[in-house]
């Protein structure tokens, strides 16, 4: 007569397998949200929201950019290509401004006096919320940076780059994925 304790052993190792599987399976990083687009880190996706302090002080969330076309570029003052292309994001900001571009750029594992500093220094106009902790960048899978997010009106992902934009043109290639008229001003 063949061991029972063995057969239940192994079903209940197969069932407590069969749990752990769907359990996981039900908890991947992307989520459905309201309209029934994917949320997460990836082009087509719905950008997962966050609040984050600015340099000035304020709260904001990236659910209150809806409607615009948003930037969202991840750098640190520590960073020297993020360095180098800030003075783009800038000139991207001015020029794009009425045409409903927003440049986020959240400074990422870094000092809010040293972001605060640096943006004084050099005369940086655009939003700039700080990531202390890092905790955005991780939600948004950031594994280098500069890395910068272009969203749509409606808040989907149209494209990503990684790595450093070594003109303010390389900015504006990518923002073709927003179909925006040029209203930029002059």
């Amino acid at each position: 007569m063949p061991n029972i304790s063995k057969y239940i052993s192994v079903y209940i190792i197969v069932i407590a397998t069969l749990v752990a599987v769907f359990i996981n399976g039900c908890s991947a990083t992307n989520q459905t949200g309201q309209s029934g687009i994917m949320t997460g880190n990836r082009i087509g996706n719905l950008a997962q929201d966050f609040n984050l302090h600015t340099t000035d002080g304020r709260e904001i969330k990236l659910s209150d950019y809806r409607g615009q076309n948003v930037i969202l570029n991840f750098w640190a003052t520590w960073c020297g290509p993020c360095r180098y292309e800030m003075p783009f994001f800038q000139a991207v900001q001015e020029k794009w401004d009425k045409s409903g571009v927003i440049v986020l750029a959240i400074a990422t594992m870094d000092d809010p006096d040293s972001v605060r500093s640096y943006a004084k220094v050099y005369n940086l106009k655009f939003t700039i919320p700080v990531d202390v902790m890092g905790n955005v960048a991780k939600k948004y899978g950031i594994s280098g940076m500069p890395t910068t997010f272009f969203i749509d009106q409606e808040g989907i992902i149209t494209s990503v780059r990684i790595g450093p934009f070594i003109t303010q043109e390389e900015i504006e290639d990518m923002m073709k994925s927003f179909d925006i008229a040029d209203n930029s001003t002059p």
